[in-house]
């Protein structure tokens, strides 16, 4: 019997972490979204310019209705359009430019919130470079 069990076992959850992101419930996508704040964003200065990256956030487009964000501020006044989402690659990001570019030193901190594709919202996610 507890073979049986275990081979049970090891099927549903061999068919659970194989699902596309696209199949994932929103409740599980928003778990995992909700666990990985600190990767929404990230910065970067390069070449005399500061960089940040929404590269996390792309890859789950599956499951984000929605990205609002702002810098030095909790305003949340602007939006991130996201790339649509590919069912077929659910995880790929094919956006082209996948940050935003300003003048090195000019964010101190970015106020990120995410609204799933279930209508809840996120926490305020705050980083700084």
């Amino acid at each position: 019997m507890k073979q049986i069990t275990t081979f049970i076992v090891s099927i549903l959850l061999l068919a659970v972490f194989s699902l596309p992101a696209s199949a994932m419930p929103p409740n599980q996508m928003n778990q995992i979204l909700n666990m990985t704040q600190n990767n929404w964003v990230s910065f970067r200065d390069f070449n005399g310019k500061q960089l940040i990256y929404f590269t996390h956030l792309e890859s789950y487009t599956c499951g984000i209705k929605e990205v609002r964000y702002s810098i030095n501020s909790d305003d949340l006044d602007k939006v991130w359009e996201l790339q649509a989402c590919d069912s077929k690659n659910p995880m790929a990001v094919t956006k082209d430019i996948i940050y935003l570019t300003m003048p090195l030193g000019t964010a101190k901190s970015i106020a990120v919130q995410v609204i799933f594709t279930d209508g809840t919202e996120s926490e305020i996610v705050r980083k700084n470079p």
